[in-house]
This record gives structure tokens, sequence and C-alpha cells, in this order.
């Protein structure tokens, strides 16, 4: 039965709870009657017992067939005032006592009507015991029953609905809370909505973080700057940050969502991203805590950042200008001052004539030294080519290793680093960084779930008794993975541009098949080779050839990068995932 104010009594789920307190009444009836039939069998035979229990059960298929819901509340008083009277009839001229059941009506009442119904029903109950007391001989035992069982029922009824009352009142405000919860929630969804919404049509990459480190939400300018997955979490990125342009890679800890992540705070830190697509993107990165608003944003953070690339490229367009304008000055003020001082070299010079031309040449010497100062401003601010200078091959590819181990994390591989010390290569690190970054990422990419990666980095063996007609020794990047590996014909055009195999096409991995053609490139450009050996569903190693520094300045070059053991095998190289 559902709660019920007390001045109208509405009564929601009516039939139910009718069904049950009935049901329940008509239980304890049949167990009452089995065991009156063993302890008391002279009961069973009197008529008041037959017609109580009968009354009862006819009660409980009327409560059961009625639709009450069609029926005013109060109509089902008449259910409980029926059965007190039945009790009535059932304790009448027998030796037993069930004067006990009528507290099951008197409870229902009780619990669902106010206290005229209740009072009623004792009344009721009053009557009929008095009227059985008066038929029975005067004694002391007849008038403490009809007090004893008046009385009881009487504490029952008021405690009973007590306790109801402050139950519906309880659900009541449980409602009431319920519903301001519910309207809140709502709120916050609404407004989480609109938030996100927000976040996503601007052009400037967003992630929110909580007050734990955790990544809350990151909008879609921010996955695609990084090459991030749609649906990954933990914002792995494909994109390679660097301090500079053409500079070094980020260490894990120094690159900004780490940061930000751990709490720390900072503005416009400038930053260089290497894409996938060979691009680069200059960064301006800002890590800001957000304002507690009563507890909604407690201790949480966001990590904005700006692609400022198109005003790098007009400041660094700016920058080209004033130096070529101020190299192209420098070749006519050069031949007036050279000529100004020849014609201040005469001594018959008309004074007059001198004094003019030695503001010529004050002019030209004072353009001269702006146009210098323009130009090594220039000079400064314009970004150099990298150099070609003795290289650590290890070491690049150790940075390539680690940059791209959250990549191999997410994607369950296992990278092994297994490098040499000493494999010094005369190059430029950033273009063979490009050509660890593009092999390891194919690698991983190309690997299920559970496969491995083996990359090796030692010199080649000159075999025994050909050095004098073998190549010289030479740097071996060696790249093996257990990956879902190419057919031979297909292995012959890996280097062609936007060639995919079969079984990448067929898969869901995305790509653009101009990888392995940048890789030989860069390679060939070092004097190097690349070669491709496959099998289908067996895996695929690529073998990079590079020849060794012989300068002077490769044995300075040769200390070995902290973390990496030398000689390392397969076994007990680097795991990185």
């Amino acid at each position: 039965m559902p709660d019920t104010d007390t001045s109208t009594h509405p009564i929601a789920t009516r039939t139910t709870s009718i069904w049950l307190s009935q049901l329940l009444l008509a239980i304890v009836v049949v167990v009452v009657v089995l065991l009156v039939q063993s302890v008391s069998p002279e009961t069973v035979d009197l008529w008041t017992f037959t017609v109580g229990v009968s009354l009862v059960v006819v009660l409980t298929g009327v409560a059961l067939a009625v639709p009450w819901q069609r029926f005013p509340p109060v109509t089902v008083l008449s259910i409980p005032f029926l059965d007190i009277l039945a009790v009535g009839i059932m304790t009448r001229e027998t030796t037993v006592d069930f004067a006990f059941l009528w507290v099951f009506p008197v409870i229902w009442i009780a619990t669902y009507f106010p206290l005229w119904a209740t009072g009623i029903g004792l009344s009721g109950i009053g009557v009929m015991v008095l009227i059985e007391e008066a038929q029975r001989e005067e004694n002391a035992a007849g008038t403490l029953r009809l007090v004893v069982v008046t009385l009881s029922l009487t504490f029952i009824a008021i405690s009973t609905h007590t306790a109801s009352r402050q139950t519906r009142a309880f659900k009541r405000l449980l409602r009431r809370e319920a519903n301001r919860l519910s309207e809140t929630l709502g709120r916050s969804k609404r407004q989480e909505r609109e938030v996100s919404r927000v976040l996503g049509s601007v052009d400037v990459g967003v992630v929110r973080l909580s007050a734990d480190g955790d990544i809350v939400e990151a909008n879609l300018t921010y996955r695609e700057l990084y090459d991030v997955a749609p649906l990954d979490p933990q914002l792995v990125a494909r994109s390679v940050e660097y301090d500079d342009y053409q500079g070094r890679p980020l260490a894990r800890a120094d690159r900004p969502l780490v940061r930000s992540r751990a709490g720390e705070q900072f503005e416009d830190l400038r930053t260089w991203l290497f894409t996938a697509d060979g691009s680069w993107r200059a960064l301006s990165q800002t890590a800001l805590r957000l304002p507690d608003d009563h507890d909604l944003a407690a201790g949480e953070s966001l990590l904005v950042v700006h692609d400022i690339t198109p005003m790098v490229s007009a400041e660094r367009a700016r920058d080209s200008l004033a130096t070529r304008v101020s190299h192209e000055l420098r070749n006519p003020l050069t031949t007036v001052l050279g000529y100004s001082d020849l014609v201040l070299e005469d001594e018959s010079l008309d004074p007059k004539v001198r004094e003019r031309i030695e503001a010529i040449n004050s002019a030209a010497e004072r353009m001269m030294r702006l146009a210098n100062q323009i130009l090594q401003s220039g000079r400064q601010a314009r970004m150099t080519e990298s150099a070609v200078t003795s290289t650590d091959l290890a070491a690049v590819v150790a940075e390539s290793v680690e940059s791209l181990a959250p990549t191999a994390l997410g994607a369950g591989v296992v990278v092994d680093f297994a490098p040499s010390e000493g494999v010094i290569v005369r190059g430029d690190a950033f273009r063979l960084r490009q050509v660890g970054d593009n092999l390891l990422s194919n690698a991983i990419k190309y690997t299920p779930k559970g496969g491995r990666v083996l990359v090796d980095v030692h010199i080649s063996e000159t075999p025994t008794g050909q050095a004098g007609t073998s190549p010289p020794p030479s740097a071996v990047l060696r790249i093996t993975d257990t990956g879902i590996g190419m057919e031979q014909d297909e292995v012959a055009r890996v280097f062609e541009p936007y060639f995919r195999s079969a079984a990448a096409e067929q898969s869901t991995i995305v790509g653009t098949g101009l990888g392995m053609g940048i890789v030989q490139s860069l390679v060939t450009q070092h004097g190097g080779t690349v070669v491709v050996e496959s099998s289908p569903g067996r895996g695929t190693t690529v073998t990079v050839q590079i020849p060794l520094d012989d300068s002077p300045a490769a044995d300075e070059a040769g200390a070995f990068p902290p973390g990496l053991g030398a000689g390392a095998s397969a076994e007990g190289g680097r795991r990185v995932s």
C-alpha cells in the first residue's frame, strides 16, 4: 500500500497492497486451522469457527478479484472491517482465544487510514468482546480480557499509525530531495553538454584535467593537432613534440600535457610539433587552474594549445624580407662609401664641396651600420638548417623508442631495444630521427596486440679473410616485428608513394603509404641502403645500413647515452612497454 495523505487518502498502488495484506491474514488463518485440527478438533466442528474462517477465505477471494483502482479509497475499508467481524465470529463459543488475529486488520487500518477509521475498527472489536463476555457468567477474568484486548490493540494501532505517518513524511522528504537532485543532475548534464559543444567548436586545442591529473575531456582541435585516436582516453599522440624547430624531441617529463597533469602551471610555453604528415607546427601552450565555483570545479585545470604557425611564419617572412633588404642595401652603400672616400682624398677639393661629400659619407656610414644591425638580427631570428655532424645512431634511435613508448603501450605491443655502443655515423640527427620514427611507428602500427618489436643498432661485421675485398663496416639499424607482413610482390613496391599492402588496406589501420618512401630518401641522402624482408602473417624486418663516421670527431662522439647498455641482446635489451 503506498503512502497516503491523511486528508484525501489517495492510494496509488491500492490493488497490490490489498492483496499483500489480505493474503497475509489468510495464510495465518489457514495455519491456525491446521493447528486447531490437531490440538482442539472439537473447535473445528463449531459453526462459528467455520463461518469465520469461511468469511476470511471469501474476503481474500474478493480482495484478489475486485479492481480496487476503480473505486474510491474509502471502499478499501470494507475488507479490514469485515476481517474484524470474521475474527470475532471465530472467537465466539470456542475454548481457544483467536483475539490475536485482530492485530492484522488493526495494523492494516492504522497504517493506511486516518485515526477515525482505526477508532471505528477498535470500537467494533470492543463491542464484540463485550457481547461475548456478557453472555458468559460474570467473572473478573472476562473483564480483564476485555480491558487487555482493547488496550493492547489500541496501543498497537496508535504506534503503527504514528510510525506510518513518520514513514510517509520521510518518504515525501526523500521524494522532494530526489526531485531536487534529479533537477540538479539534469542542469549539470546540460551544462556539461554545453561546455563540450563550445570546446568542440573553438579552433584552440583544450584539454580539461581533474584535480588528480586525470584527463576529463579533450576537444577535437587538440586530437587532430596531435593526431590522437578519436576514442583514446590517454591522448597518446602520434605527432612528436620538439623544443625548437628541427631541435631535440621533448622527454616525456618535459611534455606540456605531462607537466600539466602533474599540477604545474605555465603560460605561453613555446614548443614545436612534427606531425604525422611531415609538417611542422609552432605551438603556444598554457596550463591554468580553474577557479573553484562552489566546489563545482575544485582543483580542475585546463591545458590550452594555440597553433601559432601562421604568426611564426609571418615573423620568419618579415625577418627574411628585412635580411634581404638590408643585404641589398649594403652593395650600393659600399659603392657610395668607396667613391666618397676617394673624392675626400683629393687635397685640391673645394672646402664647400668637401663639406657636402663628408655629409654624404656620414649618412652612408649610418645607413651601413643600420643595414648591418638588421642583417645581424635577421640571422639570429632565422631558423638555420641542421648541420651534418658526428651522430650516435643508438642515441637517436633511443629517442624514437622513448617517444613511441606510449603508443606501443596503448597498442599492447612489447618493444625490445638492443643497442650497441659507439655506432657513430656522419649525418643529420634530425633526419635520422625521422627514419627511426617512421620505421618504429610502422612496426608498432601493423603488429597486433600481444606482439613484439625488436629494435637493434649495431656495427656490421666484416667477413673473416675478406678485409681487403669486402665493404667496410657500417652502422646497422634493424627493426623486426611480428605483425601482419606482406607478400613478396608487395615488398617490391613498398617504397612507392601511397602504396599500401592488401592486408593493410583491409584492416582498420590508418595510413598514407608515404613513410617508407621518406625513409628511403633520407637514408639515400646519408649514403645508406634500406632492405625490407617480409612474410604474410609472420612479420617484417627492415634493415638500414649507413656508413660509419671515420673522422676524428667520431671518437669524441662515441660516448654511449646514459641508461643504455652496450651490446645488449634482444632478451637483455631495453623493454619499453
